[in-house]
């Protein structure tokens, strides 16, 4: 674990990235108590005040407020726990899902490896975005939903990754010697593989926060992510893009984030796969 902080700090542009995701998810936990004001409180005589505007109770609305005068402070930190929370369910629930596939197609191989890849490929037939559209319009605007969708569009990419890294090393010479031992496949897979495509599988996984936060705030801002009464930062962008010329600030600062998070994410990611890099 030093060694791997160690080689993280060598890298300035990752470093920053990780940082930065550290702020987020430390702004999205402490929610309830950074947020200046609530969020849902509507208030029509402080509509599209600008930032840095203070109101007749003498609170300071640092973003201003939006169309219906709610701080955009407060809804962009409320925001943030919500993309937040999205990102790590589908990165969980597709991650966990894409590893044992990748597992079992790889090293089974046979007609298991057929089957999955032949699903992969007419999952990749439909673009990502259209088939999460397609399935929330099927099940509905919730924030489990949108977990769900996100998981079950996104799995391919770690199953492809670990696939292919399990392919590279089942017939090393230690793989059979554990297998001419008599070793369960079981216990080959998950004690003497799994070990070793973890590093890749971390990575995509570290690029993959990047697009779920993305195509949530897709949805949202299509209408069909998170119900419109949760602050999200798509939910935000789409408000905001009808007072680009009169209140710029409602569509600027959740756009700002969103850039901020994927840069940051990516670069993280970009980071850690060279110190996983064995070579």
């Amino acid at each position: 674990m030093k060694r791997f902080f160690n080689q993280l700090t060598k890298r300035k542009t990752a470093l920053i990235g990780f940082i930065f995701l550290i702020f987020v998810f430390l702004i999205a936990s402490l929610t309830p108590f950074l947020a200046p004001m609530d969020p849902f409180v509507q208030n029509i005589e402080r509509r599209l005040l600008p930032p840095m505007t203070m109101n007749a109770d003498g609170f300071t609305h640092w973003l201003g407020t939006d169309q219906l005068g709610r701080d955009v402070l407060s809804r962009l930190i409320y925001g943030s726990r919500i993309s937040i929370m999205i990102a790590a369910g589908a990165v969980f629930i597709g991650g966990a899902i894409g590893l044992i596939v990748g597992l079992v197609s790889g090293y089974s191989g046979g007609w298991i490896d057929s089957v999955f890849m032949r699903l992969i490929d007419m999952q990749l037939a439909f673009p990502f975005l259209l088939l999460a559209l397609t399935m929330v319009s099927i099940l509905g605007s919730s924030i489990m939903n949108v977990v769900l969708v996100l998981s079950l569009t996104s799995w391919i990419s770690y199953a492809k990754v670990v696939r292919s890294s399990v392919l590279s090393i089942k017939y090393l010479e230690f793989i059979e010697a554990t297998r001419a031992a008599g070793t369960s496949k079981l216990a080959i897979l998950f004690r003497h593989i799994l070990p070793h495509v973890l590093s890749p599988f971390i990575v995509v996984a570290s690029f993959q926060v990047a697009t779920l936060i993305i195509a949530e705030s897709s949805l949202s801002f299509l209408g069909l992510g998170v119900p419109s009464s949760e602050p999200t930062w798509g939910a935000m962008l789409a408000d905001g893009r009808e007072y680009m010329t009169d209140a710029w600030w409602i569509a600027i600062y959740p756009g700002l984030m969103l850039m901020l998070v994927a840069m940051s994410a990516n670069l993280f990611g970009d980071g850690l796969r060279d110190v996983l890099d064995p070579q």
